[in-house]
């Protein structure tokens, strides 16, 4: 008979488990063990108390750990047995305050469910551009606190109908508790500006359709700020649009309707299609299959960035489309001014979006926390962040080691922050370039949100050593505990903080700029990393750069420094033709810089290297984009039998790489740009694995962390993830956050945490 006897366990959950069906799935199972007792969201995740039979609840237990719904996810369960007390049926209590361990999903893409519901005449919800479940919908855009509550969210001014509240009261409904859960009586609305005029419901979408298949360009409110959008294929709308945005070639993502219809011009692998129709969705780079397809969106490159609808919105977008006979992607970008913040309300798109675009696609359910779409590629079988946003923020990363609240703030470019709380770290979304002060308005905005969110207020700040980072100015501004982190050091603890290394560790970090203990130029650095020791043994030799940041976009500016390197003052009769269509009085005043170094910081950066190739192997002397040069020779690459060398040597107790004989060489072959790229993506790969090697054998340390922003060079990833395993080294690549500066707020707080402990 005792073992019969009741038994009362609280249970608490913390982790992704509030607005993902997770108090539905515990009230069913709840009830199918015949169990008494009580579920409620709380700021630390969600509470259980369970009465019944020992064997019942043993069950219910493992049920909780088997079968929880898809897109929650544990972190941390803990059971606690208290005494038995009157327990009358299961029941879903009302949400309790406190502490904010519980963490909010990111935004979810629409489900299978709503979109047969919105396909269907008869159904409530038919075409309704907002329909959403526990399963599907915002979440991470609209919460403005926790718990996450319809009352903490935008929502919260739209009073559900007898309907809906009957759906979001039903455990057994898939709406239950449905934070934005709404239909076409009590949700959002969409309405349309357009020529001074405003249209309301289907009419505004109608008409944005028909313009969209006319070849205008629309401005779309999505989940996280507005898109701007034309037919991919049309010319005159490409164009028209990248005229405005001022990006003459930089590549727009284009939207597919299906991913059946996708794979018609791109090569789609098995992790590909799981991306592009995961919850998450978002922008997965594709190699097209003819390489002068989406010339328009995409020129010079092997590869598009492609999604499929994620919102109800976009699919009744696409349903409206057909109709006009239009079967084409719709091409989508942020819906900003160069370099600034995506709008994300009617004023600020009025503002700024109403030149660009023929109609405005708004609606009245407000976005609180700004949010761009995500962007990936897939390498090795596993997906890499080009971009971490939408469908992924605020998603933690896990840390192996607890430790002290640490904000890291970050880098100039590609900017994201992050916040370390206990064993878990959150990245932000994408902030973007700070050079731009709505970048850094924005910056400021989101850190007090997440802040707020995760309630944490860190007592140490870290910051990037680089004097004029926008971002190390914010952080110098903050309270608490200051502490530096050298950008390629940054890098490389990133990985280790995801793939919770701690020491030692062989890095390499090849990047475009990050600024050196000795004020140079680095970005191709290998290091030793132990904690928070970190020591630099190797590097790439070191040039002039003519004009400092100018020689990002004229790339003709590090072939003359690279020229120079090779021949010295008689560089003109070895390279001077490369140079003929370039004016004379510009190459005479960069090679003065060069020769007297003013305004020519000293550089050793694997980007720049990049571009120099890119400039002999005739792809033109300017850029209009940072990295446009090397992902256009990337664009190129054929597998080579053999790679140009590298003279690697050790001086002055650094083991340094020299590039001349490979420049030479891609002078050589400048005919051929295949050949060239195929031969210098071998060379750096070789060179990479043969520094990583050699330092092995001095340090007797097996593992490498990689990173940097030129390992999103995916030919060069997988060329270097290859050569390590046969060189019998372990290594280790960013997943959770990314290879670029997105990535370098990670590895600060890691670093800070590790120089902490260090004391």
């Amino acid at each position: 008979m005792g073992k019969d006897k009741a038994v009362r366990v609280e249970i608490v959950v913390s982790g992704v488990v509030q607005g993902v069906g997770f108090r539905p799935f515990i009230y069913k199972r709840a009830l199918a063990h015949g169990l008494g007792g009580w579920v409620r969201n709380t700021g630390e995740g969600v509470k259980i108390q369970v009465q019944g039979r020992p064997s019942a609840v043993a069950a219910f237990v493992s049920d909780l750990k088997r079968k929880k719904p898809p897109q929650s996810r544990i972190d941390r369960l803990s059971l606690k047995n208290i005494r038995p007390g009157v327990s009358g049926p299961f029941e879903i209590k009302g949400s309790a305050g406190g502490g904010a361990s519980a963490i909010i999903p990111a935004d979810l893409a629409v489900c299978p469910d709503c979109v047969r519901e919105m396909s269907d005449a008869a159904d409530r919800r038919y075409l309704y551009p907002f329909t959403n479940c526990t399963n599907c919908g915002p979440r991470f855009t609209i919460v403005k606190k926790l718990p996450y509550d319809r009352p903490h969210t935008t929502m919260a001014g739209f009073p559900m109908c007898p309907d809906c509240r009957r759906e979001y009261s039903d455990p057994l409904d898939r709406r239950f508790h449905a934070q934005p859960n709404a239909c076409p009586v009590c949700g959002p609305q969409v309405y349309a500006l357009i020529g001074g005029r405003v249209l309301k419901g289907g009419p505004a979408l109608q008409r944005a359709a028909d313009i969209l298949a006319g070849g205008g360009i629309a401005a779309i409110k999505s989940l996280g700020g507005y898109h701007l959008a034309c037919a991919a294929d049309n010319a005159g709308a490409v164009s028209r649009l990248r005229a405005a945005k001022d990006r003459p070639s930089k590549p727009f993502a284009v939207m597919f309707s299906s991913l059946s219809s996708s794979r018609r011009r791109c090569r789609i692998s098995t992790e590909d299609a799981r991306l592009l129709s995961s919850p998450q969705a978002p922008i997965v780079m594709l190699s097209k299959k003819k390489s002068g397809d989406f010339a328009l969106c995409a020129p010079g490159l092997s590869s598009v960035g492609v999604m499929l609808p994620y919102t109800p919105l976009h699919f009744v977008l696409f349903r409206l489309l057909e109709k006009t006979g239009f079967s084409g992607p719709l091409l989508m970008t942020s819906g900003n001014l160069k370099d600034e913040p995506i709008c994300m309300n009617e004023k600020q798109a009025s503002g700024k979006l109403t030149g660009m675009a023929d109609i405005i696609v708004s609606h009245d359910r407000p976005i609180h926390n700004r949010c761009d779409d995500s962007v990936v590629f897939t390498c090795g079988g596993a997906a890499r962040f080009v971009r971490r946003a939408r469908g992924y923020v605020p998603q933690a990363v896990p840390l192996a080691q607890d430790g002290p609240a640490v904000l890291g703030c970050g880098a100039q470019l590609k900017n994201t922050f992050c916040l370390a709380r206990g064993k878990e770290a959150f990245p932000s979304q994408h902030i973007g370039d700070l050079d731009d002060s709505e970048n850094a308005a924005f910056y400021l905005q989101t850190l007090g949100n997440m802040k707020r969110l995760l309630d944490v207020k860190p007592a140490v700040v870290a910051y990037d050593l680089h004097p004029d980072y926008a971002a190390s100015r914010i952080a110098l501004s903050l309270p608490g505990r200051k502490i530096s982190v050298q950008h390629h050091f940054a890098h490389i603890a990133s990985v280790m903080a995801e793939h919770g290394l701690d020491g030692p560790v062989l890095g390499a970090a090849l990047d475009g700029t990050g600024y050196g203990p000795d004020a140079t130029v680095w970005g191709c650095e290998f290091l030793r990393v132990d904690g928070a020791n970190w020591e630099r043994l190797g590097t790439l030799r070191q040039v002039p750069l003519p004009g400092g940041d100018a020689a990002v976009l004229e790339i003709w500016r590090m072939g003359l420094s690279w020229a120079r390197a090779c021949y010295g003052n008689g560089w003109r009769a070895h390279a001077g033709k490369f140079f003929n269509n370039l004016p004379a009085q510009a190459l005479d005043v960069a090679e003065k810089l060069c020769a007297h170094g003013v305004n020519s910081p000293m550089c050793g950066s694997m980007g720049r290297l990049f571009d120099a190739a890119a400039f002999f192997a005739g792809l033109g002397s300017k850029v209009s984009y940072e990295a446009q040069a090397a992902m256009e020779l990337e664009a190129l690459y054929s597998p080579a039998r053999f790679g140009y060398a590298f003279e690697i040597a050790r001086q002055g107790g650094l083991l340094v790489a020299d590039p001349s004989p490979v420049i030479k060489s891609v002078m050589k072959d400048s005919a051929s740009p295949k050949v060239v790229s195929g031969r210098f993506h071998k060379a750096v790969a070789d060179m990479t694995v043969e520094m990583l090697s050699r330092l092995s054998r001095q340090t007797g340390i097996r593992r490498a962390a990689l990173s940097g922003g030129v390992f999103q060079n995916r030919v060069l990833l997988q060329l270097v993830a290859d050569g390590l395993k046969k060189a019998g080294l372990k290594g280790y690549f960013n997943s959770a956050v990314p290879a670029n500066d997105g990535g370098i707020s990670l590895g600060q707080c890691w670093a800070a945490r590790k120089a902490l402990q260090k004391g």
